[in-house]
């Protein structure tokens, strides 16, 4: 069996060394933080069916390794064992159309959604505003601890005798000719059969020297924790996301207008056991270390409270914001690059949501094995 380098600590590299030791492959693990420190560790913590049809495969597959390792995983993690269910809902006859899109790509993935009517609706949320164009429930919607899910397949993993090495960066892909030979560390050269560049927005450092240049452009996503001193929702409580890729900014137009400002708002509110809830999301293009846009939880708790007004009352805790690798197409890109050389990031703000059907499907790369679902949506050459 290959010994395997997984560059990236977040929840697709964790679950690519889960997968490649249950199989068999010696792996090595590598992250430049602790496990878990970018968006992997800073994101909703939701299970949610994927609106794009093609993530469908990848996306149950993830629900269902989650589900299967929940009470063998050497560190305990939340997960909904059934789903909470999700209250989407439109506020205005503008989103209508966005909301049903949206709905018929969630239904044609098998999952049930129901019109609420004013009655059903005030039964289900009490607490959601009644002057909405529409409602509706979806049976999905699983919450779960993203950083203990993503440190528990990295501790599976660990107890098949892969090496996880946090607080060391890779910082170069070592080749001999054409085929990639491992990688180099700050604590110097690590031979591998195989590596595995699951890096998040930090993989094209890595690649790009290689001449391997792929779309990912680094995304800003913002979320909000709050306390509303007693529960104020039962399910997920939802609007549909303002989708459409994050473009890639132009010198000119900061230098006319400054940097560019979030977009993409979307409204979900994401109920904790405790009372508390979540609320996202965002999106902006990465180019500073500091957030561009510091106005965004300003614009997160707008849009919430139009939809759960009791929000307003509740007591701010904390803001934060993760880092997604987003592709032009949203699709994550899955596959081989190079001999000796396989890639798996891109995955936007559905890391959670993909990460253990991306680690199946790298290890049927790594291995030589028969693909779990079409590997060619997720081709990292379709945008050349």
């Amino acid at each position: 069996m290959p010994h395997v380098v997984v560059v990236g600590g977040g929840i697709i590299g964790a679950a690519c060394a889960d997968e490649l030791t249950r199989r068999g492959a010696s792996v090595t693990l590598l992250e430049r933080d602790e496990l878990a420190s970018g968006a992997s560790g800073r994101n909703q913590g939701l299970w949610v069916p994927p609106e794009d049809p093609a993530l469908h495969a990848i996306a149950s597959r993830s629900l269902a390794r989650y589900l299967e390792i929940a009470d063998e995983s050497p560190l305990p993690f939340r997960i909904d064992p059934r789903p909470i269910g999700t209250v989407f809902v439109a506020v205005d006859e503008e989103d209508l159309t966005a909301a049903k899109d949206t709905l018929a790509a969630i239904s044609a993935g098998g999952f049930a959604v129901t019109e609420l009517d004013e009655a059903t609706l005030a039964e289900a949320e009490p607490a959601v505003a009644r002057d909405l164009a529409a409602a509706w429930f979806i049976d999905a919607g699983h919450r779960l601890d993203p950083a203990a899910l993503t440190v528990a397949l990295a501790l599976l993993a660990a107890s098949r005798e892969a090496v996880i090495r946090h607080h060391l960066s890779a910082r170069a892909l070592l080749t001999d000719r054409d085929r990639v030979t491992g990688v180099v560390t700050d604590e110097g050269k690590i031979a591998a059969d195989e590596v595995v560049v699951a890096a998040g927005p930090w993989s094209p450092r890595l690649l790009e020297p290689l001449g391997i240049r792929l779309p990912i452009l680094g995304v800003r996503g913002w979320l909000v924790r709050v306390d509303p001193g007693r529960p104020l929702a039962r399910h997920l409580v939802r609007t549909a996301e303002g989708n459409g890729a994050v473009a890639a900014a132009r010198a000119g137009d900061i230098a006319r207008s400054g940097l560019p400002r979030s977009e993409g708002y979307g409204s979900i509110v994401h109920p904790y056991d405790d009372g508390t809830a979540l609320i996202g999301s965002s999106r902006a293009a990465w180019l500073t270390p500091e957030p561009e846009d510091p106005s965004a939880p300003r614009q997160l708790l707008t849009n919430a409270i139009r939809i759960v007004p009791r929000l307003a009352d509740a007591v701010m805790l904390s803001s934060w914001w993760g880092l997604r690798p987003m592709t032009p197409d949203e699709r994550p890109v899955i596959g081989r690059v190079r001999d000796g050389l396989v890639v798996a990031t891109g995955h936007g703000s559905e890391g959670v949501i993909n990460g253990a059907g991306t680690a199946e499907l790298v290890a049927s790369i790594v291995l030589g094995e028969r693909p779990p679902f079409d590997q060619s949506l997720f081709d990292p050459f379709r945008f050349a």
